[in-house]
């Protein structure tokens, strides 16, 4: 019975993140989110941290990214949700050249509007390598644990485990990030290595038992 709650309260949980996605769409960081870019060159050897405060400081906004995008440290790439208009760009020319004693003007400064990243295109490169990989330890398990109980079992614990994960990302807004990926993998791993444990014990129990009841 205790069972059937839980199932229930899980397949409730997973509906509520599926309908919030609809809705209102993952939430995700500005590596992937729909942006404003400036992209600049100081000519001098630029602080990332310096440039950052500065950006924020004329953006007013705390969600900045400020990226170096040449080996020489002197070029730079911010990246904001804010509209970036003629009198940000140009307190940012003024704040720049304050800093680093240059002589720049608004038009060596770039402004680019840029999509946001398709999720699926996040994905994709593991769809591949994880359905094999899934497909070889579904096949090991059928062949070690004799049925497919046990196949079944691991299934249905990578889909809980998987389905909070995302529902945590749903439910609480919780930024989509290059993290997101190695975090469901290494969630991934974790299932497989708590339930393969969990089952070996049992088997060498069973084993145990079998030889103890052997007659002498």
């Amino acid at each position: 019975m205790k069972e059937k709650i839980l199932y229930v309260v899980l397949a409730i949980v997973f509906i509520v993140a599926i309908v919030m996605t609809a809705v209102l769409g993952l939430r995700v960081d500005l590596n992937y989110a729909e942006a404003n870019t400036i992209t600049f060159t100081v000519g001098k050897t630029i602080n990332i941290d310096e440039i950052k405060e500065i950006a924020k400081n004329v953006l007013g906004n705390n969600d900045i990214l400020v990226q170096q995008v040449e080996m020489f440290g002197d070029s730079a790439i911010i990246k904001t949700r804010q509209d970036v208009t003629d009198e940000k760009l140009t307190n940012l020319c003024t704040r720049i050249n304050e800093k680093y004693e240059t002589e720049l003007t608004t038009g060596d400064f770039a402004v680019n509007h840029i999509s946001n990243t398709k999720l699926r295109s996040v994905i994709e490169p593991y769809i591949i390598p994880i359905g094999l990989s899934t497909l070889l330890i579904v096949a090991f398990y059928a062949i070690r644990y004799k049925g497919t109980k046990k196949m079944i079992g691991l299934i249905k614990y990578w889909i809980i485990a998987e389905g909070l994960l995302y529902s945590l990302y749903a439910i609480g807004r919780v930024q989509v990030n290059e993290m997101t990926m190695p975090i469901a993998l290494a969630l991934y791993t974790l299932v497989i290595g708590i339930y393969t444990f969990k089952n070996e014990m049992e088997l060498d129990l069973r084993k145990s038992k079998k030889d103890k009841d052997k007659p002498e």
